[in-house]
């Protein structure tokens, strides 16, 4: 019994084989923990994936956010899912993209997801797969994008198929915007020009540019007009005393003038004074030269270009120029020299169109000086004749008969500044809108049908004012008046200014009579300013090195000097400028349209118009890249 009991007690303390057995038991445990690591390799791998995959779908979903309508939550989380099933290609992997929140004010997407991974060796101690989360936010902000379009509308873009191919490059700027074409096909053009607008954000304008820049009818009773005659430019040109030797101060409604002569507004305005016609300064009746004075060409004496009114009108009555005569008759004279007469002269004077009537007697009591008007001496143009005949009494003694016949004359300057003679309808042979381009400006607006219309009414005509073109798209661009359709100065928005011209500032044209020019400008007359008394009547565009311009060069290069100093003040603002010269006449412009660029590879020099739409592509194309910023 002992033995039976001894052999129980060797066994039990006999552990012999025991760790085949433990081994046997762990070894589960043992190869699922040591396949835990391939297992977190695996998913780490597909969650690596997933993140690339994730932050691929929220690029490129980011900017569908802005679409019009905006895409639900639901549907950004199935496009999501999509693109990542796309790029991750393992079916064995599950995805779930779970939360896409959009926010259009800061321009952001947040894509959420979960990757389940199934294990090879966990799932021994009961964990079939594993799950990673994933996270990806794309920001791309969409900045607002306002153009300018300054474009060239002067007679000599109706040349050599110019303002057609201008057409085209301008409608390929509108749809590479406003519809994101990447192709100017005339097929193209012409397909996506109907299309309503698809991209957000983006605003045009139109300048069409002259001699002078059209702001439109519709402003006649804005705000930011001088319809009281308040800026010192307004009474230019306009006196009421018909004599240029004294300064007129009094106050000219340019508006009271068109209803006077019966002719419509075409929607012109003159430039500011200097400097705010360089400047954005806003107009405020406080400081009366920051208002727009209508631009209001006064009739110029007969024989001038642009003659549209009688100078000497009936409703001049009481102020317009008559004839004076005056009669001396001696008589006992001695012989035909009239020596030794026996009486001292008889005089008599008359005056016809004094007030209308003929023959009207004027009394002086100093027969050698003639009559005034309204106490202004009046220039005369007089001539002497004279007569003598013998006496029937005394045919030794003679009669002597001198006459003295005195027209009195008005200078040029006076016949076209008196006021008087706007009381009356205008004729055909001019009119006070000279120059005004038949198309007015567009402001900025995101209606792609508004713009096209505008593009398609361009028409060529008139003169060339590059700064009137460049100022007016500064103005289009600023967020005050006149034209406040721009927004705030910020990082949010993006300002552009495209000025295209094919020539060079011009004056017509520099010549010897008082106004050194045939067409009035948006300067009023370039070359009227007296030399008598120093008195100015215009002389707003030249150097002050000058009393008065003494060529077209000293006329243009002032307009030059302006131009340049607009781009500087908008380029001071952040607008950036882009410039195009079409075939530029010569190396002054060029120098010009460089320097008023943002920087020189902003400046285009296409020599041919059939070139134009391939610049404003370009142009177009980095428009649209810069609206976007990551």
């Amino acid at each position: 019994m002992r033995g039976f009991v001894d052999l129980l007690r060797r066994f039990h303390s006999d552990e012999r084989g025991v760790f085949a057995v433990i081994f046997g038991v762990m070894a589960v445990v043992l190869v699922a923990f040591g396949g835990a690591a391939v297992d977190y390799t695996a998913v780490e791998t597909a969650r690596t994936r997933a993140q690339v995959a994730l932050d691929s779908a929220a690029l490129g979903l980011q900017p569908t956010i802005f679409n019009d309508p905006r895409p639900t939550s639901d549907t950004l989380k199935a496009e999501a899912l999509a693109l990542m099933n796309e790029q991750m290609r393992n079916n064995s992997v599950a995805t779930i993209v779970d939360v896409a929140t959009a926010d259009t004010g800061t321009g952001t997407l947040r894509l959420e997801a979960t990757v389940t991974v199934p294990t090879a060796f966990v799932q021994l101690v009961g964990i079939p797969s594993m799950s990673a989360r994933v996270v990806s936010e794309a920001t791309r902000k969409r900045l607002n994008l306002e153009v300018a379009l300054v474009l060239d509308n002067s007679g000599s873009m109706g040349q050599q198929s110019r303002m057609t191919n201008l057409k085209k490059a301008a409608r390929c700027a509108m749809n590479v915007l406003f519809n994101a074409l990447d192709d100017c096909t005339d097929t193209k053009i012409n397909a996506e020009t109907p299309k309503p607008k698809t991209e957000q954000n983006i605003w045009m304008g139109i300048v069409p540019f002259t001699g002078f820049v059209n702001v439109g009818t519709g402003n006649k009773n804005a705000v930011w007009m001088d319809t009281t005659g308040l800026s010192s430019i307004s009474n230019d040109n306009f006196d009421d005393d018909d004599n240029d030797a004294t300064p007129f101060y009094g106050t000219v409604n340019r508006f009271d003038l068109y209803t006077k002569v019966g002719v419509a507004w075409r929607g012109c305005v003159e430039a500011r004074p200097y400097p705010y016609d360089t400047t954005d300064t806003p107009p405020s009746a406080a400081d009366p030269d920051t208002l727009f004075v209508p631009s209001f060409a006064p009739d110029p004496p007969s024989g001038y270009p642009n003659d549209y009114l009688n100078d000497r009108p009936a409703v001049c009555t009481n102020k317009d120029a008559g004839t004076w005569v005056e009669t001396s008759v001696k008589t006992g004279c001695s012989s035909k020299t009239y020596s030794n007469c026996n009486s001292t002269p008889t005089v008599t004077r008359t005056q016809t169109n004094w007030d209308g009537s003929n023959h009207t007697p004027v009394a002086s009591t100093s027969p050698s000086t003639l009559p005034d008007k309204n106490g202004v001496p009046i220039p005369a143009n007089c001539t002497t004749s004279t007569a003598n005949e013998r006496t029937s009494r005394d045919p030794d003694r003679y009669k002597l008969t001198s006459t003295k016949t005195c027209s009195y004359e008005f200078s040029d300057r006076v016949l076209q500044e008196r006021l008087c003679k706007y009381n009356q309808k205008a004729g055909s042979g001019g009119s006070p809108n000279q120059d005004c381009p038949t198309n007015a400006l567009t402001p900025l607006t995101d209606n792609k049908a508004t713009v096209a219309a505008a593009i398609t009414a361009m028409a060529s005509q008139g003169y060339t004012n590059i700064h009137q073109g460049t100022i007016w798209g500064f103005h289009m661009l600023s967020p005050s008046e006149p034209l406040p359709q721009g927004k705030s100065y910020d990082a949010a928005t993006s300002k552009v200014m495209i000025v295209m011209t094919d020539g060079e500032n011009t004056v017509d044209s520099y010549g010897s009579n008082m106004n050194k020019a045939n067409t009035y400008q948006a300067y009023g007359w370039p070359g009227a300013r007296s030399q008598t008394g120093g008195i100015s009547y215009n002389g707003r565009i030249y150097s002050n090195d000058y009393p008065y311009p003494n060529s077209d060069a000293q006329v243009t290069a002032a307009m030059d000097s302006r131009t340049l100093e607009s781009c500087n003040n908008a380029k001071a603002m952040g607008i950036a400028v882009y410039t195009i010269g079409l075939n530029a006449p010569n190396q002054k412009t060029i120098n010009l349209l460089t320097n008023c660029a943002t920087n020189s590879s902003m400046a285009y020099f296409p020599t041919a118009s059939t070139q134009l739409t391939d610049v404003f592509k370009d142009i177009a194309d980095q428009l649209a890249n810069l609206r976007l910023s990551l």
